[in-house]
């Protein structure tokens, strides 16, 4: 890796970095509550002070039950091919071994051949075809603003395979 960077929980301040790399600001704010909920964790990448990556582990109710589920993983596009997305996921990965998970698992669209790519270098293996359900959900409300349904490949790998 050629940037100095800190793998470190995401914060109420991180708000405005994160929406740029979330895809918007609701959906980053939404993110943030479940991990202070501890419906997940959100871990962010920082270089020089400035927040470059995230990716969120939800640790029930994912899209592949029982095993925790990695998503929202993002790099800012002047900081990528750097390694901070491999760190943002093996950070995600150790905290999941520390919470005795023997397996973690996350979605990846089928269209998209460079994230599947990334994630096979990283010892990732495509398990099943899926149907993700997502929603967008108001923050201040909690209703539910638009949802749809995307075809994915589920990915699993082992956490003891290092």
């Amino acid at each position: 890796m050629t940037d100095d960077v800190t793998i470190r929980a995401a914060a109420g301040s991180d708000l405005d970095a994160l929406a740029e790399l979330a895809g918007s600001r609701d959906r980053a704010e939404v993110r943030l509550q479940a991990a202070a909920r501890g419906d997940d964790s959100m871990l962010v990448a920082v270089t020089a002070g400035v927040v470059v990556g995230v990716n969120s582990v939800r640790w029930r109710d994912g899209c592949d039950p029982p095993h925790p589920w990695l998503y929202g993983l993002a790099v800012d596009a002047s900081h990528r091919r750097r390694g901070i997305g491999t760190e943002l996921v093996r950070a995600a990965e150790t905290m999941s071994s520390e919470r005795d998970a023997g397996t973690v698992s996350l979605d990846v669209d089928v269209d998209d051949p460079a994230a599947i790519a990334f994630y096979e270098q990283l010892g990732y293996v495509i398990a099943r075809a899926h149907e993700h359900r997502w929603r967008a959900i108001d923050p201040r409300t909690g209703a539910v603003t638009g949802e749809g349904i995307v075809p994915t490949w589920i990915m699993r790998r082992p956490l003891d395979q290092r």
